[in-house]
C-alpha cells in the first residue's frame, strides 16, 4: 500500500471535492472513477517529472491525457499508465485451482509505458512538496484549466538520462526541464 503524508492526501480530497462540486450531475460510479484517474494522473506526474519544475510536470501529466484521447491507448488514465505486459506471481502459479480473480499480476519488469510502474523499486512518495506539486498539476490537466504544454505528445522521455530507439522515429513537440516530447 501506498504511503504518503496527511496533508498531501487533504489536498488531493479537496482537489476531488472541488471537481465533485463542479460537476455535480456525476454519478457516484463516475466520480470513483474519477478521483483513480486523478490519483495515477498525480502518481505518474510525481514519478515522471518530481525533480522538474511545475510545467514538466503538467507536461507529463498531458501526455498521459493525450494518450487517453487517442484511440491507440486505453480509454482511462490508470489503464494508460499501467498499460504493459504482466506475469503471475509464482505463489498463486503454483495452484491450479485458484479462482482466477484471486491470481495476482506483476508487471515485467523494465517492459512498461512509464518506467517507474516497473522498475522494481518501491512507490512510496517520499517527497511531499513534489506530491502536492504532481497532485495540483494532475488536476490542472485533468480539468482542462492549462494549456497543452507537451503540444499533443503522446510521448516522452529523459534527455539527460537515456535516448530512446523510438524517438528518431517521432516529431519533437516541445523541450521543458529534462524531457523530450515527441509525437507521431
Amino acid at each position: 500500500m501506498l504511503e504518503i503524508s496527511m496533508s498531501a492526501l487533504t489536498l488531493l480530497l479537496n482537489i476531488i471535492a472541488g471537481l465533485a462540486a463542479t460537476s455535480a450531475m456525476v454519478s457516484v460510479e463516475n466520480r470513483h472513477e474519477i478521483h483513480e484517474d486523478l490519483y495515477c494522473l498525480a502518481l505518474n506526474s510525481y514519478w515522471e517529472a518530481r525533480g522538474e519544475k511545475f510545467d514538466d510536470k503538467l507536461a507529463t501529466a498531458q501526455v498521459v491525457m493525450n494518450r487517453v484521447d487517442s484511440e491507440q491507448y486505453p480509454e482511462d488514465v490508470c489503464s494508460v499508465i499501467t498499460e504493459g505486459p504482466e506475469r503471475e506471481s509464482w505463489k498463486t502459479k503454483q495452484l491450479p485451482d485458484l479462482d482466477p480473480e484471486e491470481r495476482v499480476y506483476y508487471p515485467v519488469r523494465n517492459k512498461c509505458q512509464f518506467s517507474w510502474y516497473c522498475d522494481g523499486r518501491s512507490d512510496n512518495i517520499s517527497n511531499t512538496d513534489g506530491w502536492e506539486d504532481s497532485v495540483i498539476a494532475a488536476y490542472l490537466v485533468y480539468v482542462g484549466l492549462v494549456e497543452d504544454k507537451a503540444n499533443g505528445a503522446t510521448h516522452y522521455y529523459a534527455h539527460d538520462k537515456v535516448t530512446p530507439s523510438w524517438a528518431g522515429s517521432m516529431k519533437v513537440t516541445a523541450k521543458l526541464g529534462g524531457h523530450t516530447y515527441l509525437k507521431k
